[in-house]
């Protein structure tokens, strides 16, 4: 499959999740473009396009809490399932990291140690920072799978929105209850730090041998992400979430010198400019299609500093303005069909 993806569990459960409270999953599966042969194969790959098409359409309700916690790690295939029986809830988290390209790497949050807290920190893609629901059910379901993992019921003890405050945030207090803070920078999830070195009830290190391989599997599968080019590629989408990707700080995220990194990109035929272009490229045609998107929110959201120079990059990508080239898309294939 070409483009971005992700892993068919995760969007298989988003379904199951909205069945059970009560949507028709069937008719939004069909309206969001998913093959129902993706539905019956949790290994499979689902087109990100797609899939943020389903949340679109889920968005028009207040139900991303509610998805989340039927989700938890039901939503990462045979990498939640393969976490439960690892030895420590601190392993599984490191060995999640590991594979976080099977399901997507957006998905899978960093974690930070922060004095007495284990922060789960994620950076939220430019398209879903629009849709409160996802965001809410990344929340949920982060403190389902933390219950899910040590079968207790443990609390999240702060969390952080990448959102503005609601005027009324009740909802979202009473479900959590602990602190919440609004408008920061990523979504932020805080735990007790003692939880990482607690054992997992389900610890098998059998039946984990066995589920680790069928994980090495499906991430040997995936395109070829072993090049400088694509490594790049990869450190420069994340970086687009939260501003202007620059090559001196790509270079450090690789603990190398910008020289040597410019050397080793020039090895593999491509420049630093050359792949931050095709990123932005991509990510343009992708988002021109919300129309409650403006030209100036199109280009901060791309990294630009100034719309003219996204309204530059535009023309010379596709030959239209921004304003005629979503004048025109209804001759197009949508991407999420």
């Amino acid at each position: 499959m070409d483009g971005p993806s992700v892993l068919a569990a995760l969007t298989q459960q988003l379904l199951v999740a909205a069945g059970s409270i009560g949507l028709d999953a069937e008719a939004l599966a069909a309206e969001a473009g998913i093959a129902p042969e993706l539905r019956a194969d949790p290994d499979a790959r689902v087109p990100l396009a797609a899939h943020f098409r389903l949340w679109e359409l889920l968005s028009v309700r207040p139900i991303g809490l509610a998805l989340g916690t039927r989700i938890g790690m039901l939503g990462l295939g045979v990498i939640g399932y393969a976490m439960q029986h690892g030895a420590t809830v601190g392993e599984a988290i490191a060995w999640q990291r590991r594979y976080a390209s099977v399901v997507h790497p957006d998905v899978i949050p960093a974690l930070e140690h922060r004095g007495d807290r284990a922060v789960f920190v994620q950076h939220v893609p430019p398209p879903f920072t629009r849709l409160r629901e996802p965001v809410e059910c990344q929340a949920s379901a982060m403190v389902a799978a933390m219950r899910g993992l040590t079968a207790t019921e443990i609390a999240a003890v702060f969390i952080a929105f990448p959102m503005p405050r609601p005027a009324d945030p009740s909802r979202q207090e009473q479900f959590f209850a602990c602190p919440i803070a609004w408008a920061a920078p990523a979504l932020e999830i805080a735990f007790d730090a003692s939880l990482l070195s607690r054992p997992l009830p389900r610890s098998d290190p059998q039946l984990f041998g066995y589920l680790a391989r069928r994980a090495e599997e499906l991430r040997a599968a995936l395109p070829d992400d072993s090049t400088w080019s694509a490594r790049v590629r990869r450190e420069i989408g994340t970086v687009l979430s939260t501003g202007e990707p620059r090559i001196a700080d790509i270079a450090k995220r690789f603990a190398v010198s910008e020289r040597t990194l410019s050397r080793r990109l020039e090895g593999e035929d491509v420049t630093f400019a050359s792949l931050l272009d095709d990123a932005r490229r991509e990510r343009a045609l992708f988002l021109i299609e919300d129309t409650r998107l403006s030209g100036g929110e199109l280009a901060f959201l791309l990294g630009y500093s100034e719309p003219t120079a996204f309204f530059r990059a535009f023309k010379r990508w596709t030959g239209e303005t921004p304003g005629a080239y979503r004048a025109t898309s209804h001759e197009r294939v949508p991407s999420a069909r």
